[in-house]
């Protein structure tokens, strides 16, 4: 199995991204959890790959940034309502505080250090916005699991780091974020279709009730 980084595997996958897994699944849930109602609101999406998740988000505004210009193309072809622009989390061509609600969803697990990515949302986040963040569990990778996507009947697996609560809590409160929900999703009875899917049944009874995403729900400090 190959690993790949970010812009290349991000590059084969896009074509297919926006199919559902059991992670996505998993994660869509436990994100909805933790965002507040955005009615009226004004929300980034920082790393929001085809731009699904924004397709009637709800916000008074939205704009998803991603690194990957394949992956925004996809999106733009599937929901050409939605808007978005190529760029790094770490590095936004945004102006201070213009954002209510922040997503930063299964991304910082690509970066070896997820510290300027905090402090740079922090940045285009205006006092007291709610910041939401989800990365692939330490306890999945310690099981032995990786980020993987298949293309053309071969599996791939993507470039990621470890960030462990510890690592993502002293990075965030750094950046002046304050905590105010954590959670995590594991492997369940919803997940179970997607095992059968991917004819890996088989599976399923081993992976049931291990910890695949963590969230992090934090507000900006005034």
């Amino acid at each position: 199995m190959t690993v790949l980084n970010v812009r290349e595997g991000y590059r084969l996958w896009a074509a297919t991204y926006a199919n559902e897994n059991a992670i996505s699944s998993l994660e869509n849930r436990l994100a909805a959890a933790m965002t507040p109602s955005l009615g009226g609101l004004r929300l980034l999406d920082a790393g929001c790959g085809v731009g699904r998740r924004l397709h009637e988000a709800g916000a008074a505004s939205a704009l998803g940034i991603d690194i990957s210009p394949e992956m925004l193309a996809q999106g733009a072809a599937r929901y050409p309502s939605i808007d978005t622009m190529a760029a790094d989390i770490r590095q936004l061509p945004l102006p201070d505080g213009c954002f209510d609600v922040i997503w930063c969803r299964l991304v910082l697990g690509h970066l070896a250090d997820c510290a300027p990515a905090y402090h740079e949302l922090a940045r285009v986040a205006g006092a007291g916005a709610r910041l939401v963040v989800t990365d692939f569990h330490p306890d999945a990778h310690a099981a032995g699991h990786r980020r993987t996507f298949r293309r053309a009947g071969a599996v791939h697996e993507l470039e990621h780091y470890v960030h462990d609560v510890a690592a993502h809590l002293n990075a965030a409160e750094a950046a002046g974020w304050r905590l105010s929900a954590r959670r995590s999703a594991a492997i369940g009875p919803a997940a179970r279709p997607f095992y059968e899917q991917a004819g890996c049944a088989a599976l399923y009874p081993a992976h049931q009730g291990l910890n695949v995403v963590l969230g992090l729900a934090f507000v900006r400090e005034a």
